[in-house]
């Protein structure tokens, strides 16, 4: 179905829409989701190819497809791109939405999760705390994104051995 929504899109509006930039990006979640990566990164960067053309450079939609596109990649493993995309992600975040903004909270908890990856816990903790700080502000205590940031800081306090922090 996104297939035949794609090609009407196509058809009826040309290559550069932004209608079908979410196609593709549609396209690319389901990819992803099907454990099929590399296609979904095709789809994300045929998205990304139409976007800052449409939109503009620093359009939170073009942050949205940054932040899936580091996605990929941390999926893949490979934590260098994924820190590339998610900074570019975060960047347009800021400039866009402010510091306080719960998009700007999820790219730093991003970021927070590869450096995780990357066996870099202090500056892991420095981005999952960034990200708890807005979230608290945003959403308040009682939200499971709140609790995210606060499991996401437990484990990374487990992994430097801290069991009593982690609890």
């Amino acid at each position: 179905y996104h297939n035949k929504s794609l090609t009407i899109r196509l058809n009826t509006l040309g290559e550069n829409h932004p209608h079908v930039a979410a196609s593709y990006n549609n396209m690319a979640i389901v990819y992803g989701d099907k454990g099929e990566l590399d296609k979904a990164l095709d789809y994300y960067k045929k998205s990304l190819n139409i976007k800052p053309k449409t939109l503009g450079e620093n359009h939170p939609l073009v942050a949205f497809t940054y932040n899936n596109i580091g996605e990929v990649y941390r999926s893949k493993g490979e934590l260098d791109k994924a820190l590339e995309y998610y900074n570019k992600s975060l960047t347009i975040r800021l400039n866009t939405l402010g510091e306080n903004h719960p998009d700007v909270a999820a790219s730093y908890n991003n970021l927070g999760s590869v450096y995780r990856g990357k066996g870099e816990p202090d500056k892991a903790l420095e981005y999952h705390n960034k990200s708890l700080t807005i979230r608290l502000n945003t959403l308040g205590e009682n939200h499971p994104h709140v609790a995210a940031s606060y499991n996401n800081m437990a484990i990374v306090y487990g992994d430097k051995g801290e069991l009593d922090k982690a609890l």
